[in-house]
């Protein structure tokens, strides 16, 4: 009896809170829930509501910047690179934008711009077949051209090959000078093997080379975030076409965007800035798609004529924006 009596004292306690319960719910504390819900659905509508206002003014600032910029860009490199020959290579990951309004600055700066070399994925790839292709028509360029090879490697050799077909200049120290007959039939190997893009004919002699560029994608994304090797590899081959350009030329720039960080992919322009690069002397631009970065490109290239050099553009790794104005 007294177990049953218990049971029953113990049901009607259950019952009593779950009606005070339900009172409490349709009453005071319900509105009290509801106002502290709604205070913070409203709370979050605002916060939202100020940072797509705040996105917006970002925006407009951006967009401000750029046709400033842009309005610009002709004042800023008119008359800079006057009576000066400039050459345009684009490697197979660059932008046709961003070549073409390299292209028309380096132009607005007064400098007579030779058609642009294409260099093709041939240039770096490792298929047995197009590497022995390639090494053989790097050695019959340089034969063709009257020099020595300035590099081991038989695969290599058509950079230094093309360098002297760009500038003209047959040794680094500028002591000889390459004929158009052999420019000619040097370029005919390159172009004959696929690895470049163009004319029949080379490109004009130039004194100073911008190098057009951009991330090489991975050949697939890693949970580690790393760089893809292959990607790097191939990075690290523009990386030494550049440098042999330099060592001919009065000048060269490497534009290119810096890779995203952890997609895998590699820039080569995050390798030429790396401390102790083979491109050391050459200038970089970070961001070519832009008309500060087109400034920039035309900018370095007066600089690397007064034998200095940098990195500009807005990576973390940049020495500032643009060369410093004079």
């Amino acid at each position: 009896m007294i177990d049953f009596r218990y049971h029953l004292v113990s049901l009607a306690a259950v019952l009593i809170a779950l009606s005070i319960g339900i009172v409490l719910g349709a009453g005071p504390l319900n509105d009290n829930i509801g106002n502290t819900l709604s205070g913070e659905v409203t709370k979050l509508r605002q916060e939202k509501d100020a940072l797509r206002a705040q996105g917006n003014d970002q925006r407009r600032q951006i967009e401000g910047r750029d046709a400033y910029d842009k309005a610009t860009l002709a004042t800023v490199v008119a008359g800079r690179l006057t009576d000066r020959r400039v050459s345009v290579v684009s490697l197979p990951q660059a932008s046709d934008e961003d070549v073409e309004a390299i292209r028309d600055t380096l132009e607005q700066a007064g400098a007579s711009v030779s058609d642009t070399v294409e260099v093709t994925p041939a240039w770096a790839s490792t298929d047995p077949k197009i590497t022995a292709t390639r090494s053989t028509a790097g050695q019959a360029a340089l034969h063709d051209l009257g020099v020595g090879p300035a590099v081991p490697d038989g695969a290599q050799r058509v950079d230094q090959a093309l360098a002297v077909i760009l500038t003209g200049q047959a040794k680094a120290d500028g002591s000889a000078a390459a004929s158009m007959s052999e420019r000619e039939a040097a370029w005919s190997e390159l172009r004959d093997a696929g690895l470049v893009k163009g004319s029949k004919t080379p490109p004009e002699i130039a004194e100073l080379v911008v190098v057009v560029g951009g991330p090489v994608p991975a050949k697939a994304p890693d949970s580690t975030n790393s760089v893809d090797r292959e990607a790097e590899r191939i990075a690290g081959s523009w990386v030494a076409l550049t440098h042999l350009v330099q060592t001919h030329a009065d000048g060269t720039v490497l534009a290119a965007a810096e890779a995203v960080t952890g997609t895998g992919d590699a820039s080569p322009l995050t390798m030429a800035r790396t401390p102790g690069s083979l491109a050391d002397d050459v200038s970089t631009v970070d961001v070519p798609s832009t008309p500060m970065g087109r400034a920039a490109i035309v900018l370095a290239l007066v600089e690397q004529s007064d034998g200095g050099s940098g990195d500009y553009g807005l990576g973390q790794s940049a020495d500032g924006p643009v060369p410093t104005l004079k």
